[in-house]
């Protein structure tokens, strides 16, 4: 089985059920993930064993991902690799940020 990192900014922690002590900005994860599933698998996954993650990050009804989040892969928008379709390999990232918006 394959990993790949989450990096999870502190005010996401929660919808993970995650408890984190201190003032750390972020937290970094593994999940473990099968050959050949894609950034929407893994976001389902999660959206079906945390239903804050659903309800905050990834609406399970769309498709989509919520207006309260932005993801990076490897470092780059997800949406410039081929978004939630985008295929996960051992030892990939995904950043989970707040939106850019503005002007």
């Amino acid at each position: 089985m394959s990993k790949v990192r989450l990096e999870i900014l502190s005010w996401l922690t929660e919808t993970l059920d995650l408890d984190i002590e201190g003032e750390s900005d972020a937290i970094s994860l593994e999940q473990e993930i099968e050959e050949g599933k894609t950034v929407r698998d893994l976001l389902n996954r999660l959206a079906a064993r945390y239903q804050p993650f659903g309800q905050v990050v990834f609406d399970v009804k769309s498709q989509k991902l919520t207006d309260r989040v932005s993801i990076f892969f490897n470092g780059s928008n997800l949406e410039l690799a081929n978004g939630l379709a985008t295929k996960l390999s051992d030892g990939d990232t995904l950043t989970f940020v707040a939106p850019i918006i503005g002007g």
